[in-house]
């Protein structure tokens, strides 16, 4: 699922469903119960969502076809984005076509359909968005049955038209081991599904056989399925088609010896858009000791979002960093079904809900922050800071780091530098860091001792106990050397991004008055009278929220990430080894003037239609792609909203000096350089 869709999903803005359509139960037999990946091979999904959305124009007796072609009955629109497209391409093709043909050709358009489906799921109720990703609504896990959706179904289909309809695997299930006269709806859904191998791989053995002949029956029945089943057979016994000549990976300009080094010093990012533009999705950079791959653009997003766990794996980047802490494992370290239980346990604490629960914890930290700031120029990056880790510590630990974030700041920093992009070697820092280390060391075992049994937090039912539940439950999973490094992540993921993307917000509105007015009057208007908002009611502070988009493009917390390619696979033409180390420049789309005109203009205009640039499939990314997309995002994304809003609610702020322009530091992330200074004016009533 596209990046975009699932953020309007997690932001509740997927729009009404009249009813279930063959597409949509499809996609439901073949998702696997995380609800995040599906059970067949993506090409086979592709041609078994397109029979599927051709059969529902069908049932809306939209098209007809027989043995040599597939004919228009009906062109008028039926006010369904995910049909409507289908229904206008057949009725603008010339020539007659047949099934196999419209199967094939809208196979190509699978991201759509299959965004557009999730997000009908999503919005009728059965799968339900988070942090985590998609899962099945707890209410139909339990029930077997689907919510009620607007309309039933068509007068033919008996029984659907009360609206709560029993779950399709149940319904599949009961007609392949079963004597039952099989519906007319679930001889399409089965005989789609039998087509791309899902009974295959979902039964075993015996349980295909058993039920291999009844299979046969239901396969024979339906015209686009054999459609579909052919598809899906010749793309599967054909020869490989020869692929040209690969092309050498092209080398980027630079200096004798230092190759990119000072590119890199000078704006990692700027530098990876200068590749993209000059060679494509991808080109190699170089700089002393070392040479890396990158692969950018919306089509290498694409490719890393998509099928990132088949070739890309993050564990050998860490390998370092581990070894420093004494740790085997943490969650931006882990791949494969290890990552997904890691996350999974943690998804909670991350949550919105957490926020939720705590907004009021959130404010008093702001206000309290805030009106301990001196009435002169202060380092606006610090002081921020320090108001963020504040809050992360204290909602999702329950304990404020105290005098601990000078230690926080300088070990995630020498961290990164020295273990992790190993730009810098640790001797020139030793000394510094070990001071560092010894100082998060005292912070994680006070947290751990409060969180423990007889401590003041043992039931607060917060990030820090789900990390000693899960060590309990599974201490070889989750042993006590690993615990440090999961205990301390709302530190460090206040610290190094939303810290710093609040930073970046403050100084966009303090350079343009007018802007800070109109967040200002949402602001005042959310926290009138001593209100404590919902997070549903920062998603409604329209200029607000998309001033916080626009910043997470100019800024993304996550521009760029490591990984090692573990299976070869071609893009743009190159053939990348499997081995070769990888720079996967996410954030390169934020800054195409092919996905964001002007791309350096501040613009918040760019979130509302028509325009609606974030939507681009595979351009606006700013917390990272595919399973490894950053677990706080949606939480982070609302406290960057409620933090800026309340502080701008509680007091006057100017730039110091005024007009100043930003500069940033790009590593060990991008940041404000300690010229960014603000000034508090006054408190306001």
């Amino acid at each position: 699922m596209s990046a975009a869709a699932k953020a309007q999903l997690q932001a509740g803005k997927a729009g009404p469903v009249p009813r279930l359509r063959f597409a949509d139960e499809l996609l439901l037999l073949l998702l696997k119960e995380d609800a995040e990946e599906v059970a067949v091979a993506e090409t086979s999904l592709g041609y078994a969502l397109a029979g599927a959305v051709l059969m529902d124009l069908a049932n809306e007796n939209r098209i007809d076809t027989d043995l040599e072609r597939l004919v228009v009955v009906d062109g008028t629109p039926l006010g369904d984005a995910l049909i409507d497209p289908v229904l206008a391409a057949i009725t603008a093709e010339a020539t007659p076509r047949d099934a196999e043909f419209w199967v094939r050709r809208l196979a190509a358009d699978t991201p759509r359909i299959h965004d557009a489906v999730l997000a009908r799921l999503a919005a009728a109720g059965i799968l339900q968005a988070d942090e985590a990703g998609l899962r099945p609504s707890p209410r139909v896990a339990q029930a077997r049955k689907y919510p009620r959706v607007e309309g039933g179904e068509r007068a033919e289909d008996p029984g659907r038209a009360e609206g709560a309809e029993e779950e399709v695997r149940l319904r599949v299930m009961r007609v392949l081991f079963s004597d039952d006269i099989p519906a007319p709806r679930d001889v399409v859904i089965i005989s789609l599904a039998e087509a791309c191998g899902f009974f295959e791989r979902a039964l075993s053995k015996e349980e295909y056989a058993e039920c291999e002949g009844r299979l046969g029956v239901v396969r024979r029945l339906d015209l686009i399925g054999r459609a579909v089943a052919k598809a899906v057979r010749e793309d599967a016994t054909a020869p490989a088609a020869p692929s040209p000549a690969a092309q050498a990976i092209p080398l980027m300009p630079g200096l004798p010896i230092l190759g990119q080094a000072i590119a890199m010093a000078k704006s990692p990012l700027g530098l990876f858009v200068a590749g993209h533009q000059r060679h494509g999705p991808v080109f190699r950079i170089r700089w002393p000791g070392r040479n890396w791959v990158v692969i950018a653009g919306a089509e290498a997003n694409r490719f890393a979002h998509r099928k990132g766990r088949l070739y890309l794996r993050t564990q050998d980047d860490w390998t370092h960093a581990l070894e420093e802490v004494g740790a085997s494992q943490v969650i931006t370290s882990l791949d494969g079904p290890p990552h997904t239980r890691l996350r999974k346990a943690l998804a909670r604490g991350y949550s919105r809900k957490t926020l939720d629960d705590k907004m009021d914890v959130a404010m008093e930290v702001c206000r309290r922050h805030i009106q301990a700031w001196p009435d002169k120029p202060i380092g606006g990056k610090d002081a921020i800071q320090r108001l963020v880790v504040d809050q992360f510590g204290t909602v999702l630990a329950g304990m404020s780091p105290e005098g601990h974030f000078k230690d926080l700041t300088t070990f995630l920093d020498l961290l990164l530098l020295t273990r992790i992009a190993r730009v810098v070697p640790m001797f020139l820092y030793r000394r510094r860091y070990n001071a560092a280390w010894r100082g998060v060391n005292a912070l994680f075992e006070k947290t751990m001792r409060e969180h423990r049994p007889g401590g003041s937090l043992a039931d607060a039912g917060d990030l820090m106990n789900d990390v000693l539940d899960l060590h309990e439950a599974d201490p070889q999973f989750l042993p006590e050397t690993d615990i440090l490094m999961a205990a301390i992540g709302p530190y460090v993921a206040g610290v190094d991004t939303l810290a710093i993307t609040t930073s970046f917000m403050l100084y966009e509105l303090l350079k343009d008055p007018d802007l800070a007015e109109r967040v200002r009057a949402e602001a005042d208007a959310l926290f009138a009278g001593g209100n404590i908002p919902s997070v549903s009611d920062l998603g409604k502070m329209d200029v607000t929220r998309r001033v916080a988009m626009e910043v997470l493009r100019l800024y993304p917390p996550v521009p760029a990430v490591i990984r090692t390619a573990s299976n070869s696979f071609e893009l743009g033409g190159h053939r990348i080894p499997a081995g070769e180390r990888l720079i996967v420049a996410i954030a390169v789309t934020h800054r195409s003037e092919e996905h964001f005109p002007e791309p350096h203009r501040f613009d918040i205009d760019r979130y509302l239609p028509p325009r609606s640039e974030h939507q681009q499939p595979d351009a606006y990314m700013p917390f990272g792609l595919g399973h490894h997309r950053c677990l706080a995002a949606g939480f982070s994304e609302a406290l960057l909203i409620l933090t800026v809003a309340h502080a701008l609610h509680l007091a006057e702020f100017t730039l110091h000096p005024p007009g100043y322009q930003m500069r940033i530091s790009p590593l060990p992330t991008p940041r404000p350089k300690p010229s960014f200074r603000i000034r508090k004016v006054r408190m306001r009533p």
